[in-house]
């Protein structure tokens, strides 16, 4: 049997997009992110001249694209890369650090129209294990999904789809109105396109389109009809960032990893979403 690392197979396969989720080209730019603080770590460690039991840069990231993308058990990926589980663990740990700083999405404190004059917003929702704590259960239960979520405000450009936000994570309970307002501020020139869910923001924010809602018991007239038509097929490009978010199955399959990994996963997706973009 071969004992080439598990880079060096994907490198050779027609399935490494497909098992990554990124390119070639998107893989080595996120390695070319991440090389000059990989090999400072590299000589901070106490015995320096004993290599990681995994290997070297490519293979971390390999790992961990792959458990991105795919959300493997630890046990399955450590016999595909012939180790032991806390081999991988440690690795992982180690390499998801690095592209958390360098590749990830940085938290946004202030949208500006430097940065963009129209922004797309929505809130996508990942579901995770029913808390054992009573009220815990009653907090993360969303009304919507009829399960245990956690909610996550994305933020996109609207002219070019790059992602420019990703909040933290929030309970499945809470109204999406109120993490906006928890959210980075958005400067008064720019204007944002949400759902249904954001009125009475406008309040805060007059450069605020949002869909007519119908009245109880009447329609909306036709020019109410065309606006809301057009108003979704702006906002339609969210949609399909938050598709290629859920496509790393970490971000749309019940976490393994605490309620607390939500936040910095999604924020490493949208940095891997944005790369591949550029790729």
């Amino acid at each position: 049997m071969s004992q080439e690392g598990l880079y060096g197979r994907l490198r050779k396969s027609r399935l490494f997009k497909t098992l990554t989720g990124v390119s070639p080209e998107a893989f080595q730019m996120i390695r070319k992110k991440v090389v000059a603080a990989w090999r400072r770590k590299q000589k901070k460690k106490i015995l320096s001249g004993r290599p990681y039991k995994l290997g070297g840069l490519d293979e971390h990231l390999a790992v961990l694209l792959i458990l991105y993308r795919c959300h493997l058990t630890q046990d399955t990926l450590a016999f595909f890369c012939r180790v032991d589980k806390s081999t991988i663990c440690r690795s992982i740990k180690r390499i998801e650090a690095l592209v958390l700083r360098y590749v990830g999405l940085q938290p946004c404190r202030e949208v500006r129209e430097k940065q963009a004059r129209e922004i797309l917003i929505d809130v996508t929702e990942r579901p995770i294990r029913r808390p054992k704590d009573k009220e815990a259960r009653k907090i993360f239960y969303s009304g919507k999904k009829k399960r245990h979520t956690e909610k996550i405000e994305i933020i996109v450009r609207e002219n070019d789809r790059k992602i420019l936000g990703v909040s933290e994570a929030f309970p499945g309970s809470t109204h999406d109105l109120k993490m906006r307002r928890r959210g980075p501020p958005l400067e008064e020139t720019v204007r944002a396109y949400v759902d249904s869910a954001y009125q009475g923001y406008q309040a805060e924010h007059a450069a605020l389109d949002y869909p007519y809602k119908k009245p109880k018991g009447k329609d909306l007239c036709q020019d109410e009809r065309e606006y809301n038509e057009g108003l979704s097929r702006i906002r339609v490009p969210v949609e399909h960032v938050i598709g290629k978010i859920k496509k790393f199955r970490i971000c749309s399959e019940i976490g393994r990893y605490g309620r607390g990994a939500s936040g910095p996963q999604f924020r490493i997706v949208a940095g891997i979403v944005n790369l591949n973009a550029q790729a």
